[in-house]
């Protein structure tokens, strides 16, 4: 255990679990091309090429909270489980006449084909100076960990793509829990498995969502992180201990 500086504040600290996209990873670079790429494989599946496409587009949109390049913190994309886009999916179409069954199906292929389609290697970018801290906690006897809304085999392939899956002592993705974000079983299993200290745990995320399960789980620290997420420093701060620029404000003594 070793103090770690967070901004201003310093913490005796075991272990920190970081969220992956728009913590780690650049969120608006990958998220926002794998929603139009399953948008519009929905579309061709469904032969969908009238009036109603564009309104189809643009309902799908707005029921993620996403506007141009906007992305509403509020809204489902910045933590929505696989599973969970395919009822949103499912919802809109439906209201626009496709039978439930049908609609559901052209989600769910949608989802396993954007995955095909979409390099995430390549579309998965670190935010700078994202390797020298985790290099920096390991070597300061830290016990790093990953909580993401991602699929686990996914998250380590991309791990490995940005060579800093070797830094992680332990990852867990939502194919792993029972219960999504917010809810704490994503920070307890990591707490559990590395047998840390909760008290001598630490949380750092960029959304709102992360900032409630920290607090859920009754950890030692919940950090905010505002670099390239989605909410705002007053979203963050009703359940964040620190808001932080970026995750380059974390330093190790």
């Amino acid at each position: 255990m070793r103090t770690v500086r967070f901004g201003q504040r310093l913490f005796e600290t075991e272990l920190i679990i970081f969220d992956k996209d728009g913590t780690l990873t650049d969120f608006k670079k990958t998220w926002i091309p794998i929603l139009q790429t399953r948008l519009h494989i929905i579309l061709e599946t469904l032969g969908i090429r009238d009036e109603n496409r564009k309104r189809i587009m643009r309902e799908i949109r707005r029921s993620y909270g996403v506007s141009g390049n906007n992305v509403d913190a509020h809204g489902p994309l910045p933590f929505s489980t696989p599973w969970e886009d395919e009822v949103i999916f499912t919802s809109v179409l439906y209201r626009f006449g496709v039978p439930w069954l049908k609609a559901k199906d052209a989600a769910h292929r949608a989802t396993q084909k954007a995955e095909q389609l979409i390099d995430r290697l390549a579309i998965s970018k670190l935010y700078d100076g994202v390797p020298e801290l985790l290099n920096a906690l390991r070597d300061g006897g830290i016990l790093v960990s990953m909580a993401t809304a991602d699929l686990s085999s996914i998250t380590v392939q991309i791990l490995k793509h940005l060579k800093i899956f070797d830094l992680f002592d332990y990852i867990v993705g939502a194919d792993m829990v029972e219960k999504d974000k917010p809810d704490p079983e994503m920070i307890l299993k990591c707490v559990d498995e590395l047998r840390a200290d909760r008290k001598r745990t630490v949380l750092v995320g960029d959304s709102i969502v992360d900032m409630e399960m920290g607090r859920r789980a009754e950890i030692g620290l919940v950090v905010g992180i505002l670099e390239g997420g989605v909410a705002t420093q007053n979203d963050l701060e009703k359940d964040a201990d620190v808001v932080l620029e970026s995750v380059r404000d974390i330093k190790p003594f």
